[in-house]
Protein backbone atom coordinates (compact mmCIF):
# COMPACT_ATOMS: atom_id res chain seq x y z
CA UNK A 1 0.00 0.00 0.00
CA UNK A 2 1.57 3.05 -0.76
CA UNK A 3 2.02 6.33 0.93
CA UNK A 4 -0.91 8.34 -0.44
CA UNK A 5 -3.14 5.33 0.37
CA UNK A 6 -2.43 5.14 3.93
CA UNK A 7 -3.42 8.50 3.89
CA UNK A 8 -6.29 8.17 2.50
CA UNK A 9 -7.19 5.24 5.12
CA UNK A 10 -7.00 7.62 7.63
CA UNK A 11 -8.73 10.14 6.05
CA UNK A 12 -11.45 7.56 5.70
CA UNK A 13 -11.37 6.45 9.16
CA UNK A 14 -11.30 10.11 10.57
CA UNK A 15 -14.22 10.88 8.76
CA UNK A 16 -16.49 7.51 8.98
CA UNK A 17 -15.76 8.10 13.02
CA UNK A 18 -16.64 11.72 13.34
CA UNK A 19 -20.31 10.83 11.54
CA UNK A 20 -20.55 7.79 13.60
CA UNK A 21 -19.89 9.18 17.18
CA UNK A 22 -21.36 5.55 18.56
CA UNK A 23 -22.80 5.61 21.86
CA UNK A 24 -22.63 1.43 22.13
CA UNK A 25 -23.71 -0.81 25.63
CA UNK A 26 -23.07 -4.14 26.36
CA UNK A 27 -21.20 -5.96 28.47
CA UNK A 28 -21.00 -9.29 30.74
CA UNK A 29 -23.73 -10.59 32.60
CA UNK A 30 -24.83 -9.16 36.00
CA UNK A 31 -26.94 -9.51 38.38
CA UNK A 32 -30.48 -8.28 38.16
CA UNK A 33 -29.79 -5.30 40.14
CA UNK A 34 -26.76 -4.54 38.69
CA UNK A 35 -28.51 -4.45 35.54
CA UNK A 36 -31.34 -2.17 36.74
CA UNK A 37 -28.19 -0.08 37.98
CA UNK A 38 -26.60 -0.03 34.75
CA UNK A 39 -30.17 1.18 32.74
CA UNK A 40 -30.61 3.82 36.06
CA UNK A 41 -27.55 5.29 34.56
CA UNK A 42 -28.07 5.67 31.48
CA UNK A 43 -31.71 6.83 31.90
CA UNK A 44 -30.46 9.46 34.23
CA UNK A 45 -27.70 10.65 31.75
CA UNK A 46 -30.15 11.15 29.13
CA UNK A 47 -32.55 13.06 31.30
CA UNK A 48 -29.50 15.31 32.13
CA UNK A 49 -29.53 14.80 35.86
CA UNK A 50 -25.97 14.61 36.38
CA UNK A 51 -25.92 15.08 40.03
CA UNK A 52 -27.94 12.29 40.42
CA UNK A 53 -25.60 10.21 38.38
CA UNK A 54 -22.79 11.31 40.66
CA UNK A 55 -24.39 9.80 43.47
CA UNK A 56 -25.24 6.33 41.75
CA UNK A 57 -21.74 6.30 41.17
CA UNK A 58 -20.11 7.29 44.15
CA UNK A 59 -22.65 4.77 46.07
CA UNK A 60 -21.80 1.91 43.80
CA UNK A 61 -18.29 2.31 42.13
CA UNK A 62 -15.84 0.11 44.53
CA UNK A 63 -18.43 -2.53 44.23
CA UNK A 64 -19.57 -2.85 40.70
CA UNK A 65 -15.53 -1.52 39.35
CA UNK A 66 -14.31 -4.65 37.93
CA UNK A 67 -17.84 -4.77 35.89
CA UNK A 68 -17.71 -4.50 32.51
CA UNK A 69 -21.42 -3.26 31.74
CA UNK A 70 -21.02 -1.02 34.44
CA UNK A 71 -17.81 0.67 33.23
CA UNK A 72 -19.26 1.02 30.11
CA UNK A 73 -22.34 2.64 31.52
CA UNK A 74 -20.21 5.34 33.42
CA UNK A 75 -18.19 5.89 30.15
CA UNK A 76 -21.30 7.12 28.15
CA UNK A 77 -22.05 9.46 31.41
CA UNK A 78 -18.71 10.93 31.29
CA UNK A 79 -18.84 11.80 27.34
CA UNK A 80 -22.12 13.33 27.70
CA UNK A 81 -20.33 15.07 30.32
CA UNK A 82 -17.66 16.17 27.75
CA UNK A 83 -19.59 17.25 25.18
CA UNK A 84 -22.00 18.88 27.11
CA UNK A 85 -19.42 22.51 27.68
CA UNK A 86 -17.16 20.87 30.71
CA UNK A 87 -14.49 22.32 29.10
CA UNK A 88 -11.62 21.19 31.00
CA UNK A 89 -9.59 17.74 31.43
CA UNK A 90 -11.17 16.38 34.20
CA UNK A 91 -13.82 14.42 32.21
CA UNK A 92 -11.58 13.29 29.37
CA UNK A 93 -9.32 12.15 31.87
CA UNK A 94 -11.96 9.91 33.79
CA UNK A 95 -13.33 8.63 30.39
CA UNK A 96 -9.49 7.60 29.31
CA UNK A 97 -9.15 5.75 32.75
CA UNK A 98 -12.21 4.05 32.88
CA UNK A 99 -11.32 2.45 29.04
CA UNK A 100 -8.04 1.56 30.50
CA UNK A 101 -8.98 -0.17 33.05
CA UNK A 102 -11.79 -2.17 30.66
CA UNK A 103 -8.80 -2.50 28.17
CA UNK A 104 -6.74 -4.53 31.11
CA UNK A 105 -9.45 -6.42 31.97
CA UNK A 106 -10.33 -7.48 29.14
CA UNK A 107 -6.53 -8.35 27.86
CA UNK A 108 -6.25 -11.02 30.28
CA UNK A 109 -8.87 -13.29 28.31
CA UNK A 110 -8.32 -15.10 25.04
CA UNK A 111 -10.55 -13.18 22.56
CA UNK A 112 -13.85 -15.35 22.10
CA UNK A 113 -16.21 -15.35 18.62
CA UNK A 114 -19.62 -14.48 21.18
CA UNK A 115 -21.48 -12.11 19.72
CA UNK A 116 -21.11 -9.98 23.23
CA UNK A 117 -17.95 -10.03 23.15
CA UNK A 118 -17.70 -8.52 19.91
CA UNK A 119 -20.17 -6.17 20.54
CA UNK A 120 -17.85 -4.88 24.09
CA UNK A 121 -14.96 -5.45 21.82
CA UNK A 122 -16.42 -2.64 19.12
CA UNK A 123 -17.99 -0.46 22.20
CA UNK A 124 -14.53 -0.21 23.74
CA UNK A 125 -12.20 1.00 20.77
CA UNK A 126 -15.29 3.33 19.59
CA UNK A 127 -15.13 5.15 22.89
CA UNK A 128 -11.76 5.09 23.08
CA UNK A 129 -11.25 6.45 19.82
CA UNK A 130 -13.79 9.37 20.12
CA UNK A 131 -11.59 10.69 23.76
CA UNK A 132 -8.38 10.45 21.40
CA UNK A 133 -9.70 12.36 18.35
CA UNK A 134 -11.33 15.13 21.04
CA UNK A 135 -7.98 15.21 22.60
CA UNK A 136 -6.21 15.71 19.24
CA UNK A 137 -4.17 12.32 19.51
CA UNK A 138 -5.03 10.93 16.08
CA UNK A 139 -1.85 8.25 16.03
CA UNK A 140 -4.12 6.99 19.07
CA UNK A 141 -7.64 7.47 17.41
CA UNK A 142 -6.16 5.51 14.16
CA UNK A 143 -5.25 2.57 16.25
CA UNK A 144 -8.37 2.01 17.70
CA UNK A 145 -10.05 2.69 14.83
CA UNK A 146 -8.44 -0.18 13.06
CA UNK A 147 -8.88 -2.49 16.08
CA UNK A 148 -12.62 -1.29 15.63
CA UNK A 149 -12.83 -2.23 12.44
CA UNK A 150 -11.19 -5.81 12.97
CA UNK A 151 -13.69 -6.49 15.46
CA UNK A 152 -16.54 -5.46 13.73
CA UNK A 153 -16.16 -6.92 10.28
CA UNK A 154 -16.31 -10.00 12.53
CA UNK A 155 -19.83 -9.87 13.55
CA UNK A 156 -21.14 -8.98 10.17
CA UNK A 157 -23.70 -11.61 8.64
CA UNK A 158 -24.49 -12.46 12.45
CA UNK A 159 -27.20 -9.52 13.78
CA UNK A 160 -29.94 -12.72 13.78
CA UNK A 161 -28.17 -14.03 16.52
CA UNK A 162 -27.91 -10.53 18.54
CA UNK A 163 -30.04 -7.94 17.61
CA UNK A 164 -27.46 -5.23 18.96
CA UNK A 165 -25.43 -6.22 16.09
CA UNK A 166 -27.94 -4.57 13.55
CA UNK A 167 -27.26 -0.78 14.87
CA UNK A 168 -23.17 -1.48 14.62
CA UNK A 169 -23.48 -3.07 11.36
CA UNK A 170 -26.56 -0.79 10.10
CA UNK A 171 -23.91 2.41 10.68
CA UNK A 172 -20.95 0.75 8.91
CA UNK A 173 -22.66 -0.01 6.14
CA UNK A 174 -24.74 3.27 5.93
CA UNK A 175 -21.47 5.47 5.90
CA UNK A 176 -19.10 3.16 4.35
CA UNK A 177 -21.54 3.47 1.11
CA UNK A 178 -22.16 7.06 2.07
CA UNK A 179 -17.96 7.40 2.11
CA UNK A 180 -17.69 5.02 -1.21
CA UNK A 181 -20.66 7.97 -2.78
CA UNK A 182 -19.64 10.90 -1.96
CA UNK A 183 -15.85 10.93 -1.27
CA UNK A 184 -14.55 8.91 -4.29
CA UNK A 185 -10.96 9.70 -3.77
CA UNK A 186 -11.60 7.20 -1.33
CA UNK A 187 -12.01 4.35 -4.22
CA UNK A 188 -8.82 2.83 -3.89
CA UNK A 189 -9.03 2.41 -0.18
CA UNK A 190 -12.41 1.19 0.18
CA UNK A 191 -11.58 -1.52 -1.97
CA UNK A 192 -9.82 -3.98 1.23
CA UNK A 193 -12.76 -2.99 3.20
CA UNK A 194 -16.81 -4.83 3.33
CA UNK A 195 -18.65 -3.00 0.98
CA UNK A 196 -20.96 -0.19 2.09
CA UNK A 197 -24.58 -0.08 1.17
CA UNK A 198 -26.89 3.38 2.59
CA UNK A 199 -29.78 1.35 1.78
CA UNK A 200 -29.18 -1.58 3.97
CA UNK A 201 -27.25 0.28 6.72
CA UNK A 202 -30.34 2.27 7.30
CA UNK A 203 -32.53 -0.79 6.89
CA UNK A 204 -30.30 -2.77 9.44
CA UNK A 205 -30.58 0.70 11.94
CA UNK A 206 -34.37 0.67 11.74
CA UNK A 207 -34.12 -2.43 12.61
CA UNK A 208 -32.30 -2.29 15.57
CA UNK A 209 -34.50 0.62 16.35
CA UNK A 210 -37.73 -1.82 16.75
CA UNK A 211 -34.94 -3.96 19.30
CA UNK A 212 -35.85 -5.61 22.72
CA UNK A 213 -32.82 -3.27 24.23
CA UNK A 214 -34.39 0.50 25.01
CA UNK A 215 -30.49 1.70 24.90
CA UNK A 216 -30.07 0.25 21.30
CA UNK A 217 -33.19 1.63 20.46
CA UNK A 218 -32.92 5.16 21.51
CA UNK A 219 -29.92 5.49 19.53
CA UNK A 220 -31.05 3.78 16.60
CA UNK A 221 -34.05 6.62 16.79
CA UNK A 222 -30.47 9.38 17.27
CA UNK A 223 -28.86 8.71 14.30
CA UNK A 224 -32.45 8.10 12.32
CA UNK A 225 -32.66 11.78 13.42
CA UNK A 226 -29.03 12.53 12.12
CA UNK A 227 -29.30 10.71 9.03
CA UNK A 228 -32.42 12.25 7.67
CA UNK A 229 -31.55 15.12 8.88
CA UNK A 230 -27.90 15.90 7.60
CA UNK A 231 -27.67 13.40 5.14
CA UNK A 232 -31.49 12.99 3.30
CA UNK A 233 -32.83 16.52 4.10
CA UNK A 234 -35.76 14.65 5.43
CA UNK A 235 -37.07 16.84 7.92
CA UNK A 236 -40.48 15.49 8.40
CA UNK A 237 -38.86 11.97 9.34
CA UNK A 238 -35.50 14.05 11.30
CA UNK A 239 -38.83 15.48 13.15
CA UNK A 240 -40.58 12.36 13.59
CA UNK A 241 -37.51 10.57 15.21
CA UNK A 242 -36.48 14.17 17.33
CA UNK A 243 -40.24 13.85 18.73
CA UNK A 244 -39.97 10.46 19.90
CA UNK A 245 -36.76 11.00 21.74
CA UNK A 246 -37.78 14.39 23.41
CA UNK A 247 -41.55 12.61 24.93
CA UNK A 248 -39.17 10.61 26.17
CA UNK A 249 -36.19 12.82 27.11
CA UNK A 250 -37.64 16.36 27.56
CA UNK A 251 -34.96 17.62 30.03
CA UNK A 252 -32.18 16.77 27.14
CA UNK A 253 -31.02 19.87 26.00
CA UNK A 254 -29.39 17.74 23.05
CA UNK A 255 -32.12 16.63 21.27
CA UNK A 256 -33.76 20.22 21.90
CA UNK A 257 -30.86 21.83 19.79
CA UNK A 258 -32.17 19.27 17.13
CA UNK A 259 -35.70 20.32 17.31
CA UNK A 260 -34.28 23.72 16.96
CA UNK A 261 -32.28 23.03 13.84
CA UNK A 262 -35.43 20.97 12.38
CA UNK A 263 -37.62 24.56 12.93
CA UNK A 264 -34.90 26.71 11.08
CA UNK A 265 -34.11 24.05 8.25
CA UNK A 266 -38.18 24.54 7.57
CA UNK A 267 -38.09 27.61 7.88
CA UNK A 268 -40.64 28.16 11.11
CA UNK A 269 -38.65 30.60 12.32
CA UNK A 270 -41.36 30.93 15.03
CA UNK A 271 -40.94 27.62 16.41
CA UNK A 272 -37.27 28.16 16.63
CA UNK A 273 -37.69 30.78 18.62
CA UNK A 274 -40.37 28.59 21.00
CA UNK A 275 -37.77 25.90 21.07
CA UNK A 276 -34.92 28.41 22.07
CA UNK A 277 -37.43 29.56 24.69
CA UNK A 278 -37.76 26.31 25.47
CA UNK A 279 -34.33 25.36 26.42
CA UNK A 280 -34.07 28.46 28.48
CA UNK A 281 -36.30 27.25 30.47
CA UNK A 282 -35.22 23.77 30.78
CA UNK A 283 -31.51 24.42 31.40
CA UNK A 284 -32.70 27.22 34.03
CA UNK A 285 -35.16 24.84 36.16
CA UNK A 286 -32.11 21.87 35.97
CA UNK A 287 -30.16 21.94 38.92
CA UNK A 288 -28.43 19.19 38.09
CA UNK A 289 -26.45 21.26 35.76
CA UNK A 290 -23.57 23.18 35.81
CA UNK A 291 -23.57 27.15 34.96
CA UNK A 292 -21.36 26.14 31.64
CA UNK A 293 -23.54 23.39 30.55
CA UNK A 294 -26.30 25.25 30.88
CA UNK A 295 -24.41 28.30 28.96
CA UNK A 296 -22.79 26.19 26.27
CA UNK A 297 -26.12 24.54 25.06
CA UNK A 298 -27.97 27.90 25.03
CA UNK A 299 -24.68 29.72 23.30
CA UNK A 300 -24.80 27.58 20.41
CA UNK A 301 -28.99 27.52 19.65
CA UNK A 302 -28.42 31.44 19.87
CA UNK A 303 -25.30 31.01 17.54
CA UNK A 304 -27.51 28.67 15.08
CA UNK A 305 -30.41 31.24 15.15
CA UNK A 306 -28.21 34.12 14.56
CA UNK A 307 -27.19 32.59 11.64
CA UNK A 308 -30.15 31.93 10.04
CA UNK A 309 -31.29 35.42 10.23
CA UNK A 310 -28.07 36.60 8.83
CA UNK A 311 -29.05 34.09 6.35
CA UNK A 312 -32.26 35.63 5.41
CA UNK A 313 -31.25 39.16 5.30
CA UNK A 314 -28.18 38.92 2.84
Amino acid sequence: MSNLQRTMLRLFFVSVFYILMLTIQAGKNIPANGSRLVDEIYKQTYHFQFREVDSIIHANDSFYKNDLKYNLAVVNYYWWRLISGEENDNFSNLVSKRIGQIKATYSTEKPSLDDEKLFLLISIYAYSARVNLLDYSYYAALTDLSHYYSQLKLSFGREQGYNSLYLTSGLYYFFAGYAREKMPLLAPILYYYTPGNMVKGMQYIKTAEVSGDWKISQEAKYFLMKINFDVYGNYSEAAKYCNQLLAIYPENLLFQIYRLRINLATNKLADAKASLAGMERTAHMNNQLTTDEKASFIRQAKKELEAYNKKEKQ
